[in-house]
């Protein structure tokens, strides 16, 4: 019992914000128009998330802004614990802004080094879904969750053809999350009653996250190499959970006493590399390839503090001691071609690309909060230059492999008889999404 309720809780963090291969590829206006290829060719303020050394290549002060838009959609059609389909639901999507904002300063006293700073946001999608529905022991939402990286970052021309970069990271999170538990005994209900479902509400942040990149370029007028490094980010929050009881009149005299607890897990680190290649002045190509490495998140980790359950029949007071839940997700890995073309000198550029990603979450822990798959994406930019100022825009599409699960092993949560705890996760996940991006780079 003790085990179970602190898995139930736990169990709410496991929400595509955090998921192995839900950080949606690609971000920013620019790069987004070359399907993320923009490691060896970073030369504006995206160089802070794509590549730190990159920065090396911009003069003077430039500032870039950025907003970018997911539009996510889900489909699941459950299967439940007896067998039997379910009626299908459909995701609903709050279009929220996600912005970039860099600042680069190049001195004129000492021109090898430039220093940057901003703010960036992974793409990623938060669906919603009824709070009635088959997949209610999954997820119902995550909105109102937040993710921000802050950055500091330097870099500094070793050679003409050498430059080195590297950045200083804090991430601020704050993650809400809405989801079902279930509080049948089996002894006078079925696993699935919606009379004994209880309503889970969990609010977590963590103000200080630190980490960092690096970044590597070797340059010269043609061809250009470059590879970059993201450090893991050890995310340790503290939050609090509410839950409301079923409406069974079983629990009419039981409660939760206290809510505290701190949630430990780690995001992963992430190796991009890639070549460019400019055959003539107004073209250039690139070639990449990203791995992340997913497989660092073994599990999660949460500390309750001084959280028990009191006052239902025949179970007593438990309080919650540590528990790790185990995650086991795999390694991802893509590969992507984009680039641009100068189609009017100084004034007019066109961007296209295409990227392929593997997914990093198993079929066995796949959920509506994990039904990843794997992904082909491409994507359509523009580049129009007005004298200082250049304005972007980018559009995607990411298209993801259909992924039926027969095997699930993620269980509904149950506080009060872990013993008939039963598949939550089996079923057809389809899932597509388009990525809009408009952006602002400019040059004093």
């Amino acid at each position: 019992m003790r085990k179970r309720l602190v898995i139930l809780i736990v169990s709410l963090l496991s929400s595509p914000a955090f998921a192995g291969g839900m950080f949606l590829p690609g971000r920013g206006a620019r790069p987004l128009g070359r399907a993320g290829s923009f490691v060896a060719g970073a030369d504006d303020g995206g160089a802070l998330y794509y590549n730190p050394a990159g920065l090396a290549d911009i003069d003077g002060v430039s500032a870039l802004v950025d907003v970018g838009l997911v539009l996510q959609r889900t489909h699941y059609d459950r299967v439940d614990s007896g067998g039997n389909p379910q009626p299908g639901v459909d995701g609903s999507v709050d279009l929220l802004p996600i912005p970039t904002l860099t600042i680069t300063w190049k001195p004129r006293k000492v021109p090898r080094f430039t220093v940057a700073g901003g703010v960036w946001v992974p793409y990623l999608g938060l669906n919603s879904y009824p709070e009635t529905g088959p997949q209610r022991y999954s997820s119902i939402t995550i909105n109102g969750s937040l993710l921000v990286v802050m950055e500091l970052a330097a870099a500094y021309r070793i050679t003409d053809h050498v430059w080195v970069g590297a950045g200083l990271q804090n991430m601020i999170l704050k993650f809400k999350s809405r989801v079902d538990l279930s509080a049948c005994t089996e002894l006078n209900c079925a696993p699935e009653d919606p009379g004994f479902d209880a309503l889970t509400d969990l609010d977590a942040t963590s103000a200080f996250t630190p980490s960092g990149n690096f970044g590597l370029t070797i340059a010269y007028p043609k061809l250009r190499g470059a590879v970059a490094l993201q450090l893991p980010f050890f995310v340790r929050a503290d939050g609090q959970v509410h839950s409301r009881l079923p409406t069974d009149p079983f629990f009419a005299n039981a409660m939760v006493v206290g809510s505290s607890a701190s949630v430990d897990f780690d995001l992963p680190l992430m190796l991009r590399a890639g070549i460019e290649y400019r055959p003539f002045r107004r073209l250039r190509v690139e070639l990449g390839f990203d791995y992340e490495a997913w497989s660092m998140q073994k599990d999660l980790t949460i500390q309750p503090h001084g959280i028990y359950i009191d006052g239902v029949p025949g179970i007593g007071k438990y309080y919650l001691n540590t528990m790790h839940l185990v995650r086991d997700l795999d390694d991802s890995f893509s590969v992507h071609l984009g680039g641009e073309y100068e189609a009017i000198r100084d004034r007019l550029v066109v961007r296209a690309g295409y990227l392929f990603e593997t997914s990093a979450t198993p079929n066995a822990t796949a959920t509506v909060l994990t039904a990843d798959g794997l992904h082909n994406m491409v994507s359509l930019g523009l580049g129009v230059r007005v004298g200082p100022v250049r304005l972007d825009v980018g559009y995607a599409h990411l298209f993801t492999a259909d992924r039926t699960v027969t095997n699930s092993k993620s269980l509904q949560l149950n506080p009060i008889n872990p013993s008939i705890m039963v598949p939550v996760g089996n079923g057809t996940y389809k899932i597509d999404a388009d990525i809009v991006s408009a952006g602002l780079d400019a040059r004093f």
